[in-house]
């Protein structure tokens, strides 16, 4: 118990840091995006470049691992779907917004702070294979859910399949996988002096992660919507990890680690891009909102126990 609370508590610690400076006005919003983007496009593809660069013989293959995982998540994104008809607030477009808020959990700035904070930088292949087509898949996915049930004649399979591309083509945790591996290919091993950087920006990854969610989080609201927003937290921190559970337990095999990561991802409360795909559409907006909001808040709790379960077996 003593071990998932030095992981959690400073986790979380480090949220309320962030939120409270912005609260305070030490920090602003530009100021939380600078950090944001140091994550994704410095720190994290640093981490992955020098795991990969530098691991062993590999665990497994990419494919259990997104069979798992997404799957669970692909059946959580129809429950959505279906539940959005009989909710109100998150009745549009078919439930594109519901879905997306479903599915699309806080997996950079916190599942893989708190993956890499408990179980150390063993789990950066796993999680980076996630985190690297995570965002683009999804977007694609929500944005051709949207278009469908808006019968909208502007909409292109071609283009948006283009845009998932170029996405993935530019994407910076996509090329520190591809990076890593390719330089592994080599037989080379790092500079001293290359490795210390890479070292240190790894090092930077998780900080710098969660001070970013706790700035953000001071700009989302809990108000309106209410139903909207239980039902949301429902079917991303409760129904997507039970999925992901009996995918990697009955039907998917993988190491157990990369089983305990993929749960761990998959009961992640929902993330930022979820609200920037409900505020673009202007669709569920209040209730995508609260559900980022109250979600990463008890996250805290539900955090901790999944880590338990983990730690003592049961998971």
């Amino acid at each position: 118990m003593e071990s998932i609370l030095t992981t959690v508590l400073p986790v979380f610690g480090m949220i309320v840091l962030g939120y409270g400076f912005t609260r305070l006005k030490i920090f602003d919003a530009a100021a939380g995006r600078g950090i944001t983007l140091f994550v994704f496009n410095v720190a994290i593809p640093a981490l992955l470049f020098k795991t990969v660069a530098t691991m062993g013989p590999q665990q497994g293959a990419p494919w259990g691992l997104w069979l798992a995982f997404f799957g669970g998540l692909a059946i959580t994104w129809c429950v959505a779907a279906v539940v959005s008809q009989f909710v109100s607030s998150l009745n549009y477009s078919g439930g594109a917004a519901a879905s997306m808020a479903a599915g699309f959990g806080n997996l950079a700035l916190l599942g893989t702070p708190l993956a890499l904070s408990h179980f150390g930088q063993q789990v950066a292949i796993p999680l980076g294979m996630i985190l690297s087509i995570h965002a683009p898949v999804l977007w694609f996915t929500a944005t051709l859910h949207r278009a469908i049930f808006q019968g909208s004649g502007s909409f292109s399979v071609a283009r948006t399949s283009r845009d998932l591309f170029r996405s993935l083509a530019t994407n910076a945790i996509v090329l520190g996988l591809l990076a890593g591996t390719l330089w592994r290919l080599t037989g080379l091993d790092l500079h001293p002096i290359a490795g210390t950087m890479l070292e240190m920006l790894a090092d930077a990854s998780v900080p710098t992660a969660l001070f970013a969610l706790g700035v953000s989080l001071a700009g989302y609201s809990l108000r309106g919507s209410w139903n909207g927003m239980f039902a949301l937290i429902a079917l991303k921190m409760m129904l997507m990890p039970v999925l992901v559970f009996a995918l990697v337990h009955y039907m998917v095999s993988i190491p157990p680690l990369w089983a305990q990561v993929a749960i761990l991802f998959a009961a992640m409360p929902t993330g930022a891009n979820a609200f920037v795909f409900a505020q673009r559409n202007e669709e569920a907006v209040a209730a995508v909102s609260g559900a980022i909001t109250l979600g990463t808040a008890l996250a805290a709790l539900s955090a901790g126990i999944l880590l338990y379960l983990m730690d003592t077996g049961v998971i």
